[in-house]
């Protein structure tokens, strides 16, 4: 019988994953990295249930400075462990990474804030004329809890795990494999370190131990430490000196990286030459556009290379994709134009978005990218999608504009007054959204005023909305 995660039990996940993921690119740039997502997500918590394509491991990040490919496994408390599958190769803990590839492991905790506690439940409930609505939301908030450790890749090949466990049907059936480590309990001083323990005593003069018998210890008495730096692990971390940027990325390895038998290394290249804009590489990349026999993910890639900074037509280079007989190719082609971020791409998503006679899945992705391209016409778009649409795509138009924010403030204010009553209600629904998500100030400053002044002149109050 086939096992599976729970939806909660993914989203959780996929949320503190993407949180450890931006925690990690905040702590790359103190030591100089310029880090950019690579692998498409690992910075949001999007999903797509039904369509979403299981792709080729890729690791999270990159450095576009000097191309270090970074891989996030956040976690909920501080351990070391990798989800694993002995007998499915693609479902290894190392699949599709080599051995210069970093690991990050960022520590999150579940944050209460607002008055709602951790894991608290938001439900709703109607029955009209026969028909029933119920509506569930379970709140978790994350946030990056003390120091990021590094390692890299061959460093765990070398250290053989302490422990295998195998998970819960909930979780997928896979295996667990632990190395055994020790982790600093506060941010402070190394006092002590004994055969079985090390001491930290921290700012108030409490001193604290940590077991660490079997492992070897990584600091030395008088060491300052951080919360949740690891303190002894049979698994060498990096030292803080070793993760300084290089830089020094150069066309030519770039064009080495496009040639290499890994595929996530030909993706890192076409990546870093797409977002580095460099236009020397344009006849390799070109080749690997038109290879039938290369990967999907690294085709649509160099063809968002093309796009974006060679100016080749949109439409032309994504026709087949977009009609691919695959939903999920479709799906990928999709959101690799909304990579491109030019004002091209996003006349090309807006045509997806109003077209009724899409499936849901490829409006629902159109309407998340062009909440991610800054234009007057993804706004727009966006706008008038709340309008002769299905009330997911308008929920999806919402959800897009309520992430671009007050970038959005005009194109809402004209939406508010515009004579489609649907679009009236949308744009005023996204104008709560950022009320609600800002602080008091701000919600005075930019949207008090205007919403306001639309109230005046249409001789109605604040309290009738």
């Amino acid at each position: 019988m086939p096992s599976f995660k729970s939806d909660s039990s993914f989203f959780h996940k996929i949320a503190m994953g993407a949180i450890g993921s931006r925690a990690v690119k905040d702590d790359l740039a103190a030591h100089g990295h310029v880090v950019e997502e690579l692998e498409r997500g690992s910075l949001d918590a999007k999903i797509w249930k039904g369509v979403k394509r299981k792709r080729v491991r890729i690791p999270d990040l990159v450095c576009v400075s000097c191309g270090q490919r970074i891989e996030v496994r956040a976690k909920s408390e501080p351990k070391l462990s990798m989800s694993h599958s002995p007998t499915i190769p693609e479902r290894r803990w190392d699949y599709g990474m080599v051995g210069d590839d970093l690991i990050a492991t960022p520590i999150c905790a579940e944050d209460p804030n607002d008055g709602l506690h951790v894991n608290a439940h938001w439900t709703r409930g109607m029955l009209t004329a026969g028909t029933s609505y119920w509506n569930e939301k379970e709140w978790v908030r994350w946030r990056p809890d003390g120091a990021v450790n590094y390692f890299t890749v061959q460093a765990f090949r070398d250290a053989l795990p302490d422990q295998t466990q195998t998970k819960g049907a909930e979780e997928g059936s896979e295996t667990t494999l632990s190395w055994r480590s020790c982790f600093s309990p506060c941010d402070g001083t190394i006092t002590a370190i004994s055969d079985v323990n090390i001491t930290v005593e921290n700012a108030a003069g409490e001193r604290k131990r940590r077991g660490r018998k079997g492992m070897r210890p990584l600091v030395a008495s008088g060491d300052l430490v951080r919360l949740n730096q690891v303190l002894a692990c049979n698994v060498t971390p990096r030292r803080a000196v070793d993760l300084k940027c290089g830089s020094g990325l150069t066309p030519q390895r770039i064009f080495e990286m496009l040639h290499s038998q890994h595929l996530p290394v030909r993706f890192a290249g076409l990546k870093l030459a797409r977002v580095r804009r460099d236009n020397s590489l344009r006849d390799a990349i070109e080749v690997i556009a038109a290879n039938a026999d290369e990967d999907i993910y690294i085709r649509l890639e160099a063809k968002a290379y093309l796009a974006a900074v060679h100016a080749l037509p949109i439409d032309a280079l994504f026709a087949t994709d977009l009609s691919a007989l695959d939903k999920a190719d479709q799906l990928e082609a999709v959101i690799s134009i909304g990579e491109v971020g030019t004002e091209s791409a996003a006349a090309t998503l807006a045509g997806i978005l109003g077209g009724t006679s899409n499936d849901y899945f490829l409006r629902s992705a159109a309407a998340y990218c062009l909440g991610r391209i800054d234009s007057p016409v993804s706004r727009t778009a966006l706008v008038k999608a709340f309008t002769a649409q299905t009330h997911r795509v308008r929920e999806d138009a919402l959800a897009a504009l309520a992430d671009v924010g007050f970038g959005a403030m005009a194109e809402l204010l004209a939406g508010v007054n515009h004579t489609d009553e649907q679009i009236q209600a949308g744009c005023a629904e996204v104008l709560c959204w950022l009320a609600l998500r800002s602080d008091p100030i701000t919600v005075e400053q930019r949207i008090v005023p205007p919403i306001a002044g639309i109230l005046a002149r249409e001789n109605r109050s604040l309290m009738a909305v």
